[in-house]
């Protein structure tokens, strides 16, 4: 069994609840079929094929939570009405809500409107999103977990290693395994960059020192015995130091070798909001779904 349709299996017995956003060009409609015929069967679809948000009956409810955990954004009841009405505040309001445990959305929206969406639903602790999580299909077919933190600014060690603690917790609930947890940096004879990913790593190994980690900078030479092509330690969740570098390693390998990173995943503790990228196929949104579903606290 391949670790995607491990994590599937996974995601169906938890039995979580998960509400889609649905779009003109049918993908979300086919992947919510195939998901449902991998048995997980609570999904919602939010738009043209499915719930109407603007004539709901949770409609208020969402204003609501819209309304308390931004109030400063929202004017009044009625603009919380018309925040709510939108298909993704709604979805991710019903998520907030209790009424599911993921929401995702379609290949339309774009990821900072996922991450917004996010911050809508956290409330006081919508600085919370340090950045979202991702995973990637190797050439040998594992799942290696991606961090990218939110901000390309001075270095946030404390927060670079929450992010670090919530993609190795996301990890061990979607794949069972040990993480290891290595932070991406140029070689030292470029640039002094890991001298600050030393101070986030001292800053989680005094928060979680349970986790295993390392400053990562070369790989390895293959031998036997050992994985081919890997960094010294042999990490499994890559830390990044900032979104671009994150956004363009994934484009590369898309782009040169055929690889996919399933995401972004903004984890939120008992839910998930997350997206998929421009040009998803409706497999890719099974992936997705079932990365989000698998590691949800609590499901």
């Amino acid at each position: 069994m391949t670790p995607l349709a491990s994590i599937t299996a996974r995601a169906a017995e938890r039995r979580g609840r998960l509400v889609m956003i649905d779009q003109e060009d049918g993908s979300i409609e086919r992947a919510a079929d195939l998901l449902r015929q991998q048995g997980i069967d609570g999904i919602t679809l939010v738009g043209r094929a499915g719930v109407d948000p603007a004539s709901d009956p949770r409609l208020g409810e969402v204003a609501a939570v819209l309304r308390d955990c931004w109030p400063e954004r929202v004017r009044d009841g009625i603009h919380a009405l018309d925040l709510a009405a939108h298909p993704l505040l709604f979805a991710a309001g019903l998520t907030a809500l209790g009424h599911a445990d993921v929401c995702l959305a379609g290949t339309a929206v774009p990821m900072d409107a996922v991450e917004e969406a996010t911050r809508w639903i956290l409330g006081p602790d919508r600085s919370r999103v340090r950045g979202h999580l991702a995973y990637l299909l190797t050439l040998d077919d594992r799942l290696t977990t991606l961090a990218i933190p939110d901000s390309a600014g001075p270095l946030n060690a404390r927060a670079m290693a929450e992010l670090v603690m919530t993609a190795a917790g996301h990890r061990t609930r979607v794949l069972g395994d040990q993480p290891r947890v290595g932070f991406l940096v140029p070689p030292p004879s470029q640039d002094a960059s890991h001298a600050d990913a030393e101070v986030a790593l001292n800053e989680l190994r005094t928060l979680a020192p349970g986790i295993a980690a390392s400053v990562e900078w070369g790989w390895t030479t293959p031998s036997e015995g050992t994985e081919s092509g890997r960094f010294r330690s042999g990490p499994n969740v890559l830390i990044f130091p900032d979104p671009v570098s994150g956004h363009v390693a994934q484009l590369v390998l898309r782009d040169t070798v055929g690889r996919k990173a399933w995401g972004p995943l903004f984890p939120g503790g008992r839910w998930t909001l997350a997206g998929v990228p421009e040009g998803a196929t409706p497999s890719d949104i099974v992936a997705v779904a079932a990365l989000a579903l698998a590691g949800v606290s609590g499901a």
